[in-house]
């Protein structure tokens, strides 16, 4: 059975499907590149921790890291399509890469899905028995390729949001 809209939902989603001007699109392109320069410099850096300490990254933990990049897809996308809902997209990608990289590494993953990453830096840096192998040292580089995630991406998310408010007021 169809549903029709309400004159609001109707409304919220003519507005998210409005056109983006090149502007605003060339913004948001900008700010998806810092997002994912974030995210690729912060896994690059844990595949060199991965050679450092010897352990060979388990394919599931490769999948399980695929998420951290379904956002800025999509994102993508909607800016090649010069749909205006990029400017959320792009916000909320920034976001969820921040909070989930610091809760994960702050705090440790009560998932279980990221290997030996399922222990906090704190904790790494003390060291930890993972499958049966002492794991220890979590170095400065390691901290800074942490501390560059929000440094990057709460800023482009700010950006986006802005960008998507101004389109916003002029396609009404």
């Amino acid at each position: 059975m169809r549903r029709i809209l309400t004159e609001h939902e109707r409304k919220t989603a003519d507005g998210l499907s409005a056109p983006l001007d090149e502007k605003t699109a060339r913004t948001l392109a900008h700010c998806m590149i810092a997002i994912l320069a974030a995210a690729l410099l912060h896994d690059a850096d844990h595949i060199r921790q991965a050679i450092n300490w010897g352990y060979i990254i388990p394919l599931s933990v490769w999948g399980v890291n695929l998420t951290v990049y379904v956002l800025p897809a999509i994102a993508i996308f909607l800016i090649k399509m010069r749909r205006i809902s990029a400017g959320v997209v792009t916000t909320i990608a920034g976001l969820y890469i921040t909070v989930s990289f610091l809760m994960l590494h702050l705090l440790g993953s009560f998932t279980g899905a990221w290997g030996v990453w399922n222990n906090s830096y704190p904790a790494l840096m003390k060291g930890v028995m993972y499958d049966g192998v002492w794991f220890q040292g979590v170095d400065w580089i390691s901290w800074v390729f942490l501390i560059e995630v929000p440094i990057l991406c709460l800023p482009a998310s700010f950006i986006a949001i802005r960008a998507f408010m101004r389109a916003r007021r002029r396609n009404l």
